[in-house]
């Protein structure tokens, strides 16, 4: 029986990797399993693969509960320019007279 799964939201590959083996020792094994690179982002549903389980504990444990930890990228919010004396540059906007 082939050991597979779907992502799920908030699941990344490596998630993936540690859901199927119980291991992160697995990745490249699964990415070349795969035909994907570890860091192209997971579509809901799509079915991943797994290689030989290392650790059937944890495969146990991520069968119940699946990991996600897949960070939400949120392309609308500005990046804050720090205030203070902590922060200033001399002579630039900290001007000495």
């Amino acid at each position: 029986m082939q050991n597979t799964s779907k992502a799920q939201q908030g699941q990344n590959f490596i998630d993936m990797v540690c859901q199927l083996t119980g291991s992160y020792e697995e990745i490249l094994t699964m990415a070349i399993l795969n035909n994907r690179g570890i860091t192209t982002p997971l579509a809901i549903g799509e079915e991943i693969k797994g290689s030989q389980i290392r650790n059937q504990d944890l495969v146990n444990i991520f069968r119940k509960k699946q990991p996600a930890t897949a960070l939400e990228q949120n392309t609308d919010d500005a990046i804050e320019e720090l205030e203070g004396i902590g922060y200033w540059i001399i002579n630039k906007n900290f001007k000495v007279s």
